[in-house]
């Protein structure tokens, strides 16, 4: 009883400095280049209004649990192919006993039920190539390659479709078992093996045609037999233009309301995912997931330090309900072990969010609004006093590539302008670039003004003066010139002063 109190307590102070700090809850976002068609639309509001998913991370990772030849391998336990530069054959050699007899279906499905989860995502294929479900193109997969023989991804599938929970699904673009793909570099054995030098595998690799046309045909099983698929949520490598607009095109021809993450780059996704356990930014004008895990790895690792689970639940109901708090869906994952169990840690954690939303029924939907409330600042003795505390912090999308976020890329204050005329512009600041020009905008002022970055110190300095119309105003701080999408502002804004002359 002491630790659900505390538990509780923890949460309600989360919960509370969400509502009290403007900071965060003054997030905005730049729109993303992608237009959907009313089909699409309807799937993505749907989709958002369910605020949250569970991710599984399972396959012949699991098997290995983060060891390779006696050696624990630290970082993620699911890229442990590239981490330990394991071979392929000896790695084939894993996936021939790989024997999860212990996967249940309707157990992961009813637990992630009892979490308040409303879909699932589970891994078909990931970097190390090997399928989760039965397929024509290859014989590397678990139904034909191992001792298990059943087809995890479909059991998945009907069990979600038994209890009421949308399916979805995973997919890796790069593909390290493929015999057609990039060509593989020989292992280093001057450096240790879980360096990032000379890597045989990557999780950034070129597509190749022939990988295309394999991915194609993947993605054309995976949607037609495994019934409604709400999203496929593709992950790395490095694709061209044509190939994410075929992958597209694949998708919303065999199932026009499965919605794509933005993992597919080239702007053809519908939804933007952030970083992995990414800082979440008020992305409201889009919509958006954030993928997190409990901890340094997605896929199962026996010996990861795992957290007090009171406080690990604390910390993950905090991640959600800022995440929904601004607009996005979280999406939190498990990491069934070699022999398809949930661990009793995991299980534990997500058996407590569960009780506590079912105790708070109407948290999700009393927070989900309050990403939109914007400060509205009213001058005092004739002065605006604007801060990062009662302003907007943009976030900048960039759809091209795998990371197209960025969080911090220009500022806005909503001032109620009572005494029209002219005002100075001071700012007071400290620098993260050397002298860098800004652009000062309200109404139809615009002031360029080049900010010196002598030290990284407090400084002051006059912008110029501005003529402001009376009645409800935008003002807006940007970089003059952006040198890239994603550039950040590079400015720690302490105060920007107007005052009337």
């Amino acid at each position: 009883m002491k630790h659900l109190t505390n538990l509780l307590l923890a949460v309600m102070i989360l919960l509370s400095s969400c509502n009290s700090s403007q900071k965060e809850n003054s997030l905005g976002a730049t729109s993303p280049k992608t237009n959907v068609d009313e089909i699409t639309q309807k799937a993505l509001e749907e989709w958002r209004s369910e605020h949250f998913g569970m991710f599984i991370h399972f396959g012949i990772y699991s098997e290995l649990a983060g060891w390779w030849k006696g050696e624990k391998i630290p970082f993620y336990g699911e890229q442990i192919m590239n981490h330990a530069r394991i071979p392929i054959d000896e790695y084939e050699a894993v996936a021939k006993e790989f024997n999860p007899e212990n996967f249940n279906a309707d157990e992961i499905v009813k637990l992630a039920k009892d979490a308040g989860m409303k879909y699932i995502v589970m891994t078909s294929k990931h970097h190390d190539g090997f399928c989760m479900f039965h397929t024509e193109t290859t014989d590397y997969n678990i139904v034909d390659f191992t001792p298990f023989g059943r087809d995890v991804v479909k059991e998945l599938s009907e069990a979600c479709q038994r209890h009421g929970l949308k399916f979805g699904l995973y997919y890796s673009l790069p593909d390290w078992h493929y015999p057609l793909g990039i060509p593989r570099l020989e292992p280093d054995p001057t450096t240790k093996c879980h360096e990032y030098v000379n890597q045989v595998y990557s999780p950034l690799e070129i597509v190749t045609p022939e990988l295309e046309d394999y991915i194609v045909a993947q993605v054309t099983e995976l949607l037609t037999n495994y019934g409604d698929i709400n999203t496929l949520w593709f992950d790395m490598g490095l694709v061209t233009p044509e190939q994410s607009k075929r992958f597209r095109e694949t998708v919303k021809s065999l199932q026009p309301e499965c919605i794509i993450n933005g993992r597919i780059m080239n702007n053809q996704g519908d939804y933007m995912t952030l970083p992995d356990n990414g800082d979440v930014a008020g992305y409201e004008n889009i919509f958006w997931d954030n993928p997190a895990s409990l901890y340094g790895t997605w896929g199962y690792k026996s010996w990861i330090n795992r957290p007090d689970v009171d406080k690990q639940v604390a910390a993950q109901l905090g991640r959600l309900f800022s995440t929904v708090r601004h607009g996005g869906v979280f999406l939190l994952n498990i990491g069934p072990d070699g022999k398809g169990n949930v661990i009793p840690y995991e299980k534990e954690v997500l058996t407590k969010i569960g009780d506590f939303l079912k105790q708070h029924p109407d948290t999700l939907n009393k927070i989900e609004v309050s990403y939109k409330e914007i400060p509205v600042v009213k001058s005092e003795n004739g002065a605006f006093e604007l801060t990062e505390a009662n302003g907007i912090m943009h976030a900048a999308i960039d759809g091209t590539g795998y990371m197209s976020t960025q969080v911090d890329s220009w500022r806005s204050w909503q001032i109620d302008v009572t005494e029209e005329g002219n005002y100075d512009v001071f700012i007071v600041y400290i620098p993260e670039y050397l002298d860098k020009k800004y652009s000062f905008e309200c109404g139809d002022n615009i002031i360029e003004h080049t900010l010196p970055g002598v030290d990284p110190m407090i400084q002051t300095s006059y912008a110029g003066k501005m003529n402001l119309k009376k009645g409800n105003n935008t003002f807006r701080l940007d970089l003059a010139e952006r040198c890239y999408p994603l550039e950040p502002l590079g400015l720690e804004v302490k105060k920007i002063i107007l005052r009337k002359k």
